[in-house]
């Protein structure tokens, strides 16, 4: 049955409501979160992470984080693999949880990305993570 002019006017608008709001929740370009075990659209520096998570709470659930940069720390304590990157001031220190190193040593640029807490302004744990060099494919 053939739709009326005046309820195709009404679905289109709901349609484009629906579509405005959803564009206007997007946020800015640059954001390193994500849903849970998701790819963000934007991978921080260590020089941004502070003025890109200085609003942002360890909610109760989860959500992911990423940036890149050099590794600073690359300790296994035969259970667990701990890759420390950023931390020269402005930028808080990111601690990476992880099974382990893969190899990775301090000075390798890497991106780490996994769920974020933030004990307090100057520390960042992400875990569980994953790490990966630069050069690396992703996965």
């Amino acid at each position: 049955m053939p739709q009326r002019p005046m309820q195709s006017l009404v679905i289109a608008s709901l349609m484009i409501g629906s579509v405005t709001g959803a564009l206007s929740q997007e946020g800015p370009d640059k954001n390193p979160f994500a849903d849970p075990d998701m790819h963000p659209s934007y991978r921080a520096q260590c020089h941004e992470v502070r003025d890109l998570t200085k609003d942002r709470e360890t909610g109760e659930t989860r959500v992911d984080f990423s940036v890149t940069g050099p590794l600073d720390l690359v300790h296994f304590d035969g259970t667990l693999a701990y890759l420390g990157l950023c931390g020269t001031v402005p930028a808080p220190k990111v601690l990476c949880v992880t099974y382990q190193t893969n190899d990775m040593k301090v000075g390798d640029v890497v991106t780490v990305a996994g769920g974020y807490s933030r004990p307090n302004p100057d520390f960042i744990v992400l875990d569980p993570c994953l790490a990966q060099r630069l050069d690396e494919p992703a996965q």
